[in-house]
């Protein structure tokens, strides 16, 4: 017996990354090897320290029972500690909440803060797993617009006096996925005043904190009376190569995290003991190892780029993050067209930029998570698949 998808899941429909697996696999299955430069998963092990760690807690039989709601004491000391450090922010105890992984977190918010036919303040383009908590909460996102002529940060301004009025949430996201672009302290400012202005819950998504390259990319809740109107997400994936170790938390605003681990632990539970602790361990001391993966992903930026001029394609300079966001030429302006019959016919995968939104159409995102070579030997198939496709 075949059962039906509940309206719920219908309307959240399936993930593009998820889509485009199907179809590699299905070239592979036929021999074909295909270089995969739409990928959002590190490509690197998780730091050697903190495996050893985690192994060392396994054997910790007190990590083995039910964890407490919320992250357990010393993690949680640790992440105020952490925070005070890196961008001089002072947390209470009650500011702080641990997660199973960041995307929990960006479905939660919406369930727990958003009612049926409210609004939520959402970047376009963006990550696609905003949409989903939006969608199952029943609220409707109110797209921010991100355009290159404002370097990628959305005009307050434009966000109509009503709409504000109906949207107890905003997402935001820098350094940002898909442009790698980057915000600015003045910027946090502004959107500080305006959560606070229309009583709007803040939550930045700081999934790339640790990846940027011009310069540390701020805190939100670095700008004076950020934590009386939002939150920040910190997930453990990018930073430490721990994206299978379902790991994130939440800090800032005492009532937003109160109602965030209320949801959590009526749905998602706790994190398991030893993550947590094998977490903290990576917090206090593995300083030296992430200025190493930033330098090693600064490296692959600066030779994508490159290799993308070479063949004529435009990329936005990349503050952060580990992905190029490229311009098609204007010839083709279908991207997902553009990205399947690449796929098909240069066996290179890249993700559209209409994946993350009307905005992003004209669009491609590359990721750096592959060996320089790897990256280079894909921009080359580009490049020949441009020009016979003459569209170069």
């Amino acid at each position: 017996m075949d059962f039906k998808a509940s309206n719920r899941l219908v309307a959240v429909g399936d993930k593009y990354l998820a889509v485009q697996q199907e179809q590699i696999k299905k070239l592979q299955q036929q021999g074909i090897s295909i270089i995969n430069l739409g990928r959002g998963n590190p490509d690197q092990p998780t730091f050697p320290d903190i495996v050893e760690k985690a192994k060392h807690e396994l054997d910790n039989p007190i990590t083995h029972g039910y964890p407490p709601y919320g992250g357990n004491a010393e993690l949680k000391s640790v992440i105020r500690e952490f925070y005070q450090n890196e961008y001089g922010v002072v947390l209470a105890e009650n500011e702080v909440t641990v997660l199973s992984g960041s995307t929990a977190a960006l479905t939660a918010f919406p369930m727990a803060l958003a009612n049926v036919g409210d609004f939520v303040l959402t970047p376009t383009p963006a990550f696609f797993g905003y949409h989903i908590g939006i969608t199952m909460s029943g609220a409707k996102s109110w797209p921010m617009l991100l355009s290159e002529e404002n370097n990628y940060l959305p005009d307050l301004h434009a966000i109509p006096t009503d709409v504000a009025q109906k949207s107890p949430l905003m997402f935001l996201n820098y350094p940002h996925n898909p442009t790698g672009a980057g915000a600015t302290r003045k910027f946090f400012d502004e959107v500080t005043a305006f959560g606070l202005k229309n009583k709007i819950a803040i939550v930045h998504d700081f999934a790339y904190a640790d990846i940027s390259f011009d310069h540390q990319a701020p805190s939100f809740l670095q700008s004076a009376r950020a934590k009386e109107t939002g939150v920040e997400i910190y997930t453990m994936s990018k930073a430490f190569n721990m994206a299978g170790w379902r790991v994130a938390f939440a800090v800032g605003n005492a009532s937003i995290i109160k109602l965030l681990k209320t949801y959590i632990q009526n749905s998602v539970g706790g994190t398991f003991g030893a993550v947590q602790n094998a977490s903290a361990y990576a917090l206090q001391g593995q300083g030296e190892q992430r200025q190493q993966l930033r330098e090693l992903y600064l490296d692959r930026r600066n030779a994508v780029i490159q290799a993308l001029n070479q063949i004529g394609l435009s990329a936005t300079h990349s503050s952060g993050t580990f992905f190029i966001w490229v311009k098609l030429p204007n010839s083709k302006t279908d991207d997902k067209a553009f990205a399947k019959e690449l796929l098909d016919q240069a066996h290179v995968a890249v993700v559209p930029g209409s994946a993350f939104g009307d905005a992003g159409q004209g669009y491609i995102r590359i990721s750096l998570v592959a060996p320089v070579d790897v990256l280079l030997n894909g921009v080359t198939k580009i490049g020949q698949f441009l020009h016979r496709q003459t569209l170069v």
